[in-house]
């Protein structure tokens, strides 16, 4: 099973689920660079909530075990 990224929506509150996969390979992320601390990567997607259709900024961090920051 491919690893999820749960994310809040700040503008409704609404609770999502993102496909981690989908989100590297898709060509609308953004990505604003990899910051390497001892092992710790911290990476940003624009997503789009499922309830309301607004977009925001996921921040992920931790490499392959990716938890919401």
């Amino acid at each position: 099973m491919p690893p999820f990224a749960p994310a809040e929506c700040p503008h409704c509150g609404h609770r999502n689920r993102y496909d981690l996969a989908e989100l590297k390979k898709k060509d609308g992320h953004i990505n604003k660079g990899i910051v390497y601390r001892s092992a710790e990567q911290v990476e940003e997607f624009e997503v789009t909530c499922d309830n309301c259709g607004r977009s925001f900024k996921l921040s992920l961090k931790g490499g392959q075990h990716a938890t919401e920051k």
